[in-house]
Formats: C-alpha cells, structure tokens, sequence
C-alpha cells in the first residue's frame, strides 16, 4: 500500500480538481490545467527519478479503479463544458479535461487493453470507445506493436515529419489498418468480414450510443462539447506516439526488419509524469515486454532518453521548428550509433566465418 501512494495522490488530485472545476466556478476552471500543465512538468525536474514499485494486485485494482472513475468524470466535464461560461475560463477547463482523458485515461486504457484477463480489456476498450477512438483497442496492440519503427506502422513518426502531418496520417490509417487487420482475422476463421463479431461493431456502434446518450442527457450543445473534447483527447494520445517514436527506423535485414530493441523508442524517467501515465514514458521496455503490467517496467541506462519530461516535449512537438532543431540531432546521432553497432557487428560475423 505504501508503493501506491504516490500514485493515488497523484492521480487523485488530478481527478479531483476537474471534478472540482466541473461544480465550481472561479478559479477551479483553472486548478486543474495549472497542475496538469505547469506544476508536474515542474516537479519532474526537481524530484528524484525512482520509487518502490506497487505488487501487481494493487497495480491491477488501481487501473481498474481509475477506469471506474473515467465514466462519471467524463459525463461530469461534458456537462460542465454544455454550461458555457466565461471564454477565458471555458477554455482552460477545456484544456484541462482534454489533458485529462488525452494523458491520463488513455494510459489506463492503453495499460488496460494490454491486460491478460477480458474484463480488464473490456474496461480498456470502453474508456477508448466513450472517447471516439475504439479502434486504438485494434491498432495499437494489432499494428503499432508489430510494426512499430517500420515505414507499415501508422504511428511512428518520420524523420521531418510534422506533429500536425503524423496527427491526421496516424487517426486516418490506424483506423482503416485495424479494420484490415480484423477482417482478416474473421476470413482465417471462415467468416466474412463484417460477422458480428468484428469488434469494430462496438468501437463505431458504441460510439454513435455515447453521443446519443450526450444528446439524451444533456442536449445538442453539449454534444458539441464532447465531440470536441473527444477530439483534443484524442490529439494528446497522438502526441503520446509521436514523441516516444520520433524518427525511430528498425533496420532492414533481408526481407525482414530486426526485432525491436530499446533503441526503438524514446524514454523520460521524470517521476509525477511517470505516476499519472502509468510509466509509459518507460517506453522501451513496454515494447519489449508488451504484457508487463505498468509496475514492472523499468528505464535502463543504454535506452534513448528525452532531453526533458513529457509535457515539455509534447509542448515543443506543437512547433515543428522548435522540435526539429532538438530531436534530430539526437535522432541521427542514434542513428549513427546504431549503425557502428551494425557494421562491428557484420565485421565480426565476417572474421568468424574466414577463421571457420
């Protein structure tokens, strides 16, 4: 339990000033963006890197929680964004539920969705069907872990590749890939490609029903309000992708690509990030070990690290000329690096086979 503080202070506080924001006028519109946005990027820089990690019991009753908690979170932001209200005021509280269920509720789904049991799944897949984006249940696990660092994987960015350019090419192909991916699955059984079974039924079906309910609930405006909100969640889990995986090539080996290592994807050690996102920014060793629940990953000493935390580097991915000038220096300095490693590696090969 003493492993777990740490995350239930930080996560709680996070819910708890949106929820606070959604009741109460003022200032709380702001309390929640001013801690997401500002205090944790803060607080990485000056807090040690390392802490316990929980056992896996209570790493596994935390996601569930969590999820529980997005449900009546998110109807809560919803309502309290239809409200209207002050511009100034409007938009912070829109930022900062968009930060929210973009940062911290698309972990718990993404760690959810990876979970060895089906309800933990289905809980993952329906905190990303009531955000809009049910397919990422599909595509991240079916397209993105398979071929992550590859020119076939939709959510690696490309050297030069702006975050406005990956945004729309990533949501468009993820989505038409997973669909792809799930057909073929139901014809390997004999089945057609729309069975019933498809799941991509409950990612489109479940998703006119949440906007439904909205609309039920709430009305037209507030429908409007979630489409939105949807949509900048969404962007902040692109911007997710796109900063762990800058410029990152798997090389080619005859008609293969190697097997992904931590070279692959880029790491930030700073711990409150690492608490609110369930260590995804531990992102190597995610890749490596896809079914490790979050406790147990870890960030070695040879893994490609980002210059600062998370939210800075999402900041500067805003601004492509910003985000070229820092990253691909270290891109091509990874880039380097690996190729020395693989020309060693062929020269050794190649003194082994004349001394055979």
């Amino acid at each position: 339990m003493r492993a777990l503080l740490p995350y239930l202070l930080a996560l709680g506080l996070s819910a708890v000033l949106l929820l606070g924001g959604a009741i109460n006028d003022g200032w709380w519109d702001f309390a929640s963006l001013i801690w997401m946005a500002i205090v944790v990027a803060m607080l990485d820089h000056i807090l040690p890197e390392h802490g316990p990690a929980p056992d896996g019991a209570a790493a596994r009753g935390l996601t569930v929680g969590l999820a529980l908690v997005h449900f009546p979170l998110l109807a809560a932001a919803v309502w309290a964004l239809a409200q209207g209200g002050p511009v100034v005021n409007w938009i912070a509280y829109f930022c900062a539920a968009g930060l929210f269920f973009g940062q911290i509720m698309n972990s718990c789904a993404h760690e959810l969705i990876h979970a060895g049991d089906r309800f933990r799944r289905g809980l993952g897949r329906w905190i990303y069907v009531t955000l809009l984006f049910g397919h990422q249940t599909t595509a991240h696990p079916g397209i993105h872990h398979v071929h992550v660092a590859t020119p076939e994987d939709t959510n690696t960015a490309r050297y030069n590749e702006s975050w406005w350019m990956f945004c729309f090419r990533a949501w468009h192909y993820s989505f038409w890939k997973g669909l792809a991916l799930e057909k073929r699955r139901l014809r390997a059984k004999g089945l057609p490609g729309w069975h019933w079974s498809n799941p991509y039924h409950v990612y489109i079906g479940g998703g006119w029903l949440a906007m439904g309910s909205v609309v039920w609930a709430f009305g037209w405006t507030a429908l409007a309000a979630y489409v939105a909100l949807c949509l900048l969640a969404q962007s902040q889990l692109l911007v997710t992708d796109y900063v762990l995986h800058y410029g990152m090539r798997r090389q080619k080996i005859g008609d293969r690509y190697e097997p992904v290592g931590p070279q692959h994807s880029w790491n930030a050690p700073h711990v409150v990030t690492n608490l609110l996102t369930l260590h995804a920014p531990r992102h190597s060793d995610h890749h490596a070990h896809p079914a490790r629940g979050f406790e147990e990953l870890r960030i070695g000493e040879d893994v490609p690290r980002l210059p600062y935390s998370l939210p800075v580097m999402v900041t500067f991915a805003l601004w492509p000329w910003w985000w070229r000038r820092m990253m691909n220096p270290r891109v091509d300095a990874l880039a380097l690096g690996s190729n020395d490693q693989t020309k060693h590696r062929q020269g050794v090969e190649g003194e082994e086979t004349l001394c055979a």
